[in-house]
C-alpha cells in the first residue's frame, strides 16, 4: 500500500469521521424509535472491508506523526473504531504490547487516556456502551475498547458453548427481555474460565449479544447491527463445533418462539397445598440398606444456580467447606456444593430449626440465601416410598397409594398406626425409629382413618403422574422433577369419571370439559421456567359436585444440572477443591480426587497451553483409582518435578488435567491464570532468574516488595517497571496497584538449585515483639500472604514456602505459648523429626495435674486422630473441660479455631471479624489452650509421617 501524504491522511480521516457519525446517529435512533435500550458499540461501525483498511492506514499515520492535533481533534470517531477493532482480535494477552505492536509509533507517543476520553463522548453523543463489572473496575481504560469490541474472538467459542448448554432453559419471556436472559446466563458460567466469567459480568452486554445470536435466521435484531451480528455469526462458524453449537441453540430459540404465539389464558387464583413449594436446590433424602438397619442420606444438589441471586455466591460455594445438620462428623469438601451427586450420610435426624447446609465461616448473606433455599422436610415423620431391594426415596407429600411398600421413620413420638401391615423395621439413625408399611390393594375405612390420623395422606380416586418422556426423577407419588425443555407430559388417570376437570397451574386456572367415556386424560406442560410449580386437579361431576382434589408438585431444574442417573453412567468422575481452581490452586494438597471403578488403571495427561490455546508441553502418567485428596499431592509431585513443567509452567496461560480409560470413561479438568490487572512473568536464562510485572492497570503507583526466605516479614522495595533479579534461595514478590484500583499479584519465586546445593540448612528468621492481639495478627497476615502466593513451575519454590509457614507457625505458637514451649520448637526445628519429641511437648503442655491429664488424654489419643475429622471431634471432646476453664462458652467453634490456629494459622482470618478476635484475646490469656492444640496437631502429623514412610510413601 502506498504510503499516505499528511493531506491525504487528513481527507481520509475527515471522510471516515463524517460517515461514522451519520452511521452512528443513524443506529442511535433505530434504537430509540424501538424503545431498546441497547447501546451503539464501536464495532457496529457499518465499513465496508476497503474502508476499514483506509481507517487503519490513516490512524497510523497520525500516530506516526505523533498525535497532530489537525489529524484527530476533529477527526476523532476512526480513532475508537481502530481501537475496538484492536479489541476483537485481542486473545487475553497484553492489551497495549499488541497495539504497540501494530500501531508504530505508539510507545512513544501514545496516549491511554486520550483514548478513554473519546470512547466516554462516543458514550455521551452516541449513546455508546459503558463498561461493567469486574474488569471495567480493574481495567480501567482497555475495558473501553474490549467492551465495544461486542465480543472479542477469542471469547466467542465460550458463548457458543453456554447458548447450546443453556438452550432448554430458554423461555420466551428470557428471549424478549435481553437483560434477564443476561442474568441468567452469567449465572451458569461457573463452570467456565475466569477471563470468560468476567466478561459476562456484564450482564447487560452479555445478554445483548445473546439475544441478537439467537435471533432468526435472517432477521434483523434491535440489539446488534445486522452487519456485526452476521461478522460474530461468520467468526463462530469458523470452527466446527462452535458452529454446532450455535446452530443448536439458534434450533432451540425458534422452537421457544413458536411456541410463544399461543393465545394466553384469563389469570385465576390457586390455593397452595404446601406451606413451602420444594426448591430446585433442597436435597433428597434417601433410604439404604446396612448391616445395622435403614441409613439415612440425603443426596445434595448443584448449588451454583443460586449465584443467579448473589453474584459472589459461586465463589463462597467454590472456597469454603459447609457443615451438614445431622451429619455431625461430616464437613463437605471445598468446591463439592458446585457438583451434584455428594451423598451424606446423616447418623440423626436433621432439625429443622438449624439451617441444613452451612458454609464455614460463609458470608452471612450466602448463608442466609443457603438456608431459604435448601431445606429438608420437616417431621415429626419422614415417608419413604420402596422403589427397589434396599432403596427407598422421600415422598415429599406424604401421600401413600394402595398395593405399595412404604417406609416411615419418626423420632419415637409419632403415634404408629395400629394396622396389621404396619411392623418395625431396624434403623441405623440415632434418637430414631422406623417402620414399614405393606399397603394392600384395597384399604377399608377404617385403615384409610388410622393413616390420615397419623399425619399420612391416602390417594386412591385419583392418580396423577409423569407418562411419556422418562421423567427425571419422580418419587412415585406426588413430586415429579424435569429438566428445562423436556417435554412434561402428565396423565391423570380417575376411578369415578368426572364432567369437568379445573387445573390451577403457576397462577393460571385452566378449565376442560373431560371427554366422554375415557378414564385417563393426557396434558402437556410447557415452557415451565426453573424452579418449582404446583399442579392442582379437582374433578367436578354433572351436578357440580366436588368429586376429588389432588396435587403433583413439578420441579423444573436447571438445564446444566446432571441428571439423577448420570452418576451411575459415569465411568471416571474428576472433582477439584476448590471448584474450577487457579494454575496455582490445582498443585495445592488434597485439591483434586478421582473417583471410578476401585484399582482401575487410568491414563493422566496435563497440557500447558499458551493464550492462543496451543499445547506447550504434554505430561503423562497411569494412576490408580480412586485418587483420593490425600494421594493428589504425590502425583502433582510428579508431575511437578517433569522438566517440561517446569520449563514452560510460567509461561502457560491455561493447563488440562484429563483423566481416560477407553471403554470406561473421561474426565477434564481447565484452569488458567484468569484476567489479572497485575501478573508475574517469570524469565530464566544465562544470567539467572528474573520477575517482571506486567501491569494493566495503568494507575501508575503500583508499588514492589520482595519478601527472602531468610526473613519473611521484611520486605524490601523494588523499582517499577524494571526486571527484578531473584535470590538463588527463593522469595516471594507482592505487587499492590495504586490507589483507585483493588489489585495485588504475589508470587513465590523459583530457587536457583546450583547456588544452594550443599548449603547449610535454612531456617528463616521470624522475629516477634510482644505478646499482644496485634502482634499475633500480624504473623497471621505474613503466613497467609507466602500460603496465598502462586506456584511457579519450580517444585522447589513448594519446599521453600512450607519452610517459610513452618517458621511462622513456630514464631507465633511460641509467642502465645511461653518460653518452654518455644524451646521445645526451637529444638524440633533444628532435629525435623517430630516423633521424637512426642514426650517433650506432652511434658510441656502444662504443669497442674489436669493439664497434665489432658496432655496425657491427648497422647493416647493420637493414633485415632489421624483423619481431620476425627481429631476435630476428638480434641473438642477432650479439651471441653480446659476450654470452659478458660472462660470460653457458647462458642461451638473454639476446638477448630484452636487447631486451626496451632496449625494453618492464616486460615483463621476466615472467621468473622468479631469472633476471632474474642477467641484469639481468650488464647492470649490461657496459652494451655494453644499448647494443648499444637501437640495435637503435631502429633498426629508425626504419627501419620511415620505410618506413610513405613509404607514406602
Amino acid at each position: 500500500m502506498t504510503p499516505l501524504t499528511p493531506d491525504a491522511a487528513l481527507d481520509v480521516l475527515g471522510e471516515l469521521h463524517a460517515r461514522l457519525d451519520s452511521n452512528f446517529r443513524s443506529l442511535q435512533e433505530s434504537r430509540r424509535a424501538l424503545d431498546t435500550d441497547a447501546p451503539v458499540f464501536a464495532l457496529e461501525h457499518g465499513l465496508s472491508a476497503t474502508d476499514l483498511d483506509a481507517l487503519r492506514s490513516a490512524v497510523r499515520h497520525a500516530v506516526a506523526q505523533g498525535f497532530d492535533h489537525r489529524y484527530w481533534r476533529q477527526n476523532w470517531l476512526p480513532f475508537i473504531v481502530y481501537a475496538a477493532e484492536s479489541g476483537y482480535d485481542y486473545i487475553g494477552g497484553e492489551y497495549w504490547l499488541s497495539f504497540e505492536q501494530s500501531t508504530p509509533g505508539w510507545a512513544q507517543y501514545g496516549s491511554r487516556d486520550r483514548i478513554r476520553m473519546w470512547f466516554r463522548k462516543f458514550n455521551t453523543e452516541y449513546g455508546g456502551a459503558v463498561p461493567k463489572g469486574a474488569f471495567a473496575k480493574n481495567f480501567p481504560i482497555i475495558a473501553w475498547p474490549i467492551t465495544h469490541a461486542v465480543l472479542p474472538v477469542y471469547l466467542q467459542r465460550y458463548l457458543a458453548q453456554l447458548l447450546y448448554e443453556f438452550r432448554m432453559g430458554l423461555t420466551t419471556s428470557l428471549l424478549q427481555n435481553p437483560e434477564e436472559l443476561g442474568e441468567h446466563l452469567a449465572a451458569r458460567t461457573w463452570g467456565y474460565t475466569e477471563r470468560f466469567r468476567i466478561f459476562c459480568e456484564n450482564t447487560s452486554l452479555l445478554g445483548q449479544v445473546a439475544a441478537a445470536l439467537l435471533s432468526g435466521e435472517g432477521e434483523e435484531s434491535p440489539y446488534l447491527l445486522h452487519s456485526t451480528l452476521l461478522r460474530l455469526v461468520d467468526g463462530l462458524e469458523q470452527e466446527r463445533q462452535a458452529k454446532f453449537w450455535l446452530n443448536r441453540a439458534r434450533q432451540a430459540a425458534n422452537q421457544v418462539r413458536a411456541r410463544g404465539f399461543q393465545p394466553g389464558v384469563p389469570r385465576g387464583t390457586g390455593t397452595a397445598l404446601y406451606d413451602r413449594l420444594p426448591s430446585p436446590t433442597d436435597p433428597r433424602l434417601v433410604l439404604r440398606g446396612g448391616e445395622n438397619g435403614w441409613q439415612l442420606f440425603a443426596e445434595l444438589p448443584e448449588l451454583s444456580t443460586l449465584s443467579g441471586r448473589l453474584p459472589h455466591v459461586y465463589e463462597e460455594l467454590r472456597t469454603k467447606r459447609a457443615r451438614v445438620e445431622g451429619a455431625d462428623q461430616t464437613m463437605v469438601a471445598r468446591g463439592r456444593l458446585t457438583a451434584a451427586g455428594q451423598k451424606i450420610r446423616l447418623t440423626r435426624l436433621p432439625n429443622p430449626e438449624v439451617p441444613f447446609i452451612q458454609l464455614e465461616n460463609g458470608e452471612p448473606a450466602v448463608n442466609a440465601l443457603v438456608r431459604d433455599q435448601v431445606e429438608v422436610s420437616r417431621g415429626p415423620i419422614w415417608l419413604f416410598k420402596r422403589r427397589a431391594p434396599g432403596s427407598a426415596v422421600e415422598v415429599k407429600g406424604k401421600l401413600i397409594h394402595p398395593d405399595s411398600t412404604y417406609l416411615v421413620i419418626h423420632d419415637g413420638d409419632w403415634s404408629v398406626p395400629d394396622l396389621p401391615w404396619v411392623e418395625s423395621t431396624a434403623l441405623d439413625v440415632v434418637d430414631a425409629e422406623a417402620v414399614r408399611l405393606m399397603v394392600p390393594e384395597r384399604l377399608t375405612e377404617e385403615a384409610t382413618a388410622a393413616l390420615v390420623a397419623s399425619g399420612l395422606s391416602v390417594i386412591s380416586d385419583a392418580i396423577i403422574r409423569p407418562v411419556g418422556f422418562a421423567a427425571s426423577a419422580w418419587d412415585g407419588e406426588g413430586a415429579v422433577e424435569w429438566l428445562a425443555g423436556e417435554p412434561g407430559l402428565v396423565g391423570i388417570r380417575v376411578q369415578q369419571i368426572p364432567s369437568v376437570l379445573t387445573l390451577t397451574l403457576a397462577g393460571n386456572r385452566y378449565t376442560l370439559d373431560w371427554p366422554d367415556g375415557e378414564r385417563e386424560l393426557f396434558l402437556s406442560l410447557d415452557d415451565l421456567p426453573v424452579g418449582s410449580h404446583e399442579l392442582r386437579v379437582t374433578l367436578t361431576g354433572a351436578q357440580e359436585q366436588a368429586l376429588v382434589e389432588g396435587s403433583l408438585q413439578v420441579t423444573i431444574r436447571d438445564p446444566q444440572a446432571r441428571s439423577e442417573a448420570a452418576e451411575a453412567g459415569e465411568g471416571i468422575r474428576l472433582l477439584a477443591s476448590p471448584a474450577r481452581p487457579t494454575m496455582s490452586e490445582l498443585w495445592e494438597p488434597e485439591a483434586i480426587t478421582i473417583a471410578g471403578p476401585e484399582g482401575l488403571r487410568v491414563d493422566l495427561a496435563v497440557a500447558l497451553r499458551s493464550e492462543t490455546s496451543a499445547e506447550l508441553a504434554s505430561i503423562r502418567q497411569q494412576i490408580t483409582l480412586p485418587l483420593r485428596p490425600a494421594d493428589w499431592a504425590g502425583v502433582a509431585k510428579k508431575v511437578r518435578g517433569d522438566s517440561r513443567f517446569s520449563r514452560y509452567f510460567d509461561q502457560a496461560e491455561s493447563i488440562e488435567l484429563s483423566v481416560s480409560r477407553a471403554g470406561v470413561g473421561y474426565a477434564v479438568l481447565a484452569a488458567d491464570r484468569g484476567f489479572q490487572p497485575l501478573r508475574w512473568q517469570l524469565l530464566r536464562d544465562r544470567e539467572g532468574n528474573r520477575a517482571r510485572l506486567i501491569d494493566r492497570t495503568d494507575s501508575g503507583a503500583t508499588r514492589i516488595e520482595l519478601f527472602r526466605v531468610e526473613s519473611p516479614l521484611a520486605a524490601s522495595f523494588c523499582e517499577a517497571g524494571a526486571d527484578i533479579e531473584l535470590p538463588a534461595s527463593g522469595g516471594l514478590l507482592r505487587a499492590v496497584a495504586g490507589e483507585g484500583v483493588e489489585a495485588t499479584a504475589t508470587i513465590l519465586l523459583p530457587t536457583d538449585p546450583n547456588e544452594l546445593r550443599g548449603a547449610r540448612r535454612l531456617v528463616p528468621d521470624v522475629p516477634t515483639g510482644s505478646k499482644t492481639p496485634e502482634e499475633a495478627m500480624k504473623l497471621v497476615r505474613a503466613y497467609q500472604l507466602w500460603a496465598d502466593a502462586d506456584l511457579p513451575g519450580d517444585v522447589f519454590a513448594q519446599f521453600q514456602r512450607d519452610v517459610v509457614l513452618a517458621a511462622i507457625t513456630r514464631a507465633l505458637v511460641s509467642l502465645i505459648a511461653g518460653g518452654r514451649w518455644a524451646s521445645v520448637e526451637r529444638d524440633m526445628a533444628n532435629a525435623g523429626n517430630l516423633e521424637d519429641f512426642l514426650d517433650d511437648m506432652q511434658r510441656v503442655v502444662g504443669e497442674a495435674e489436669e493439664q497434665k491429664k489432658l496432655a496425657k488424654t491427648i497422647g493416647m489419643s493420637l493414633h485415632a486422630w489421624l483423619n481431620p475429622a476425627s481429631l476435630l471431634t476428638g480434641f473438642a471432646e477432650v479439651a471441653e473441660s480446659a476450654i470452659r476453664t478458660s472462660g470460653i462458652v457458647n462458642r461451638p467453634s473454639a476446638a477448630r479455631f484452636l487447631l486451626t490456629l496451632a496449625g494453618h494459622p492464616g486460615q483463621i482470618l476466615q472467621w468473622e471479624a468479631g469472633e476471632r478476635g474474642v477467641l484469639l484475646q481468650y488464647v492470649l490469656n490461657s496459652p494451655i489452650l494453644l499448647r494443648a492444640a499444637r501437640f495435637a496437631v503435631l502429633g498426629t502429623r508425626a504419627l501419620k509421617g511415620a505410618e506413610e514412610a513405613r509404607r514406602g510413601f
